[in-house]
């Protein structure tokens, strides 16, 4: 694919708006959004894609936690629908790891604002006993302490390119059919990594891709054969 990534402002038409008669979700964004950068577009989507993924078997994980707010907000939804399902919460809490050539804006350290305590604190004002953290650079440091777990659903909010990549290859293998994968950030200029990454992978066996337009790219595992990754680069 060409590097040319052109970027211009969508305005949609669309005046739908669900999020406003969700009290559930106002009372739960509103205790949230001073620890996210999401916005209550994003937001309202994983709200909504968490309950679809806990039909299916398995924990849900998010590698890119910043200030816990989107990982939160997953875990207030499952806790409402009565799941036993775990939220892993996944950083380094040191910042951004991995940029490299194919990341036009980030050069590693970014969004270093944050703390364990921060999230453990949010966590713990709405009460939720759902969530597990794990500190380090995943999967690398971290990932063998839930190697042995299914995944329904994985938010990979890492920024850039290689640590999507690798998100996405280790919790591949980890989800059921019908397991859903969300890029945040996807089309944003600032994230070209993540859009190109996605684009790379857009046709393919065992997978549909939705190219929301809002910054989320959603992808669906349709199939349990060889991952699509190494199919594409003949591995």
């Amino acid at each position: 694919m060409t590097d040319d990534l052109r970027y211009e402002s969508v305005l949609p038409n669309a005046t739908y708006a669900p999020w406003l008669a969700d009290a559930d979700f106002q009372a739960a964004f509103a205790q949230i959004r001073d620890h996210t950068l999401v916005d209550h577009f994003r937001c309202y989507e994983l709200w909504q894609l968490v309950e679809q993924a806990l039909r299916l078997p398995g924990d849900m994980i998010e590698v890119g936690v910043w200030r816990g707010g989107t990982g939160c907000l997953m875990a207030r939804r499952a806790q409402l629908l009565g799941s036993p399902a775990k939220m892993v919460l996944c950083d380094t809490f040191a910042g951004v790891v991995k940029a490299g050539r194919k990341d036009g804006a980030y050069r590693g350290g970014e969004h270093a604002d944050t703390s364990l305590e921060t999230v453990r604190a949010l966590a713990g004002a709405m009460g939720l006993a759902n969530i597990e953290t794990l500190t380090g650079i995943f999967p690398e440091d971290t990932g063998d302490k839930v190697a042995d777990r299914t995944f329904s659903l994985c938010h990979i909010d890492v920024d850039v390119y290689q640590s999507g990549l690798d998100v996405l290859e280790w919790v591949w293998p980890r989800m059921p059919v019908g397991g859903i994968v969300i890029y945040d950030d996807y089309g944003f200029a600032t994230c070209d990594g993540i859009t190109r990454l996605v684009n790379e992978r857009y046709v393919h066996d065992g997978a549909v891709t939705l190219h929301n337009l809002n910054g989320h790219a959603v992808v669906i595992k349709t199939a349990g054969a060889k991952p699509f990754w190494k199919r594409l680069l003949g591995r």
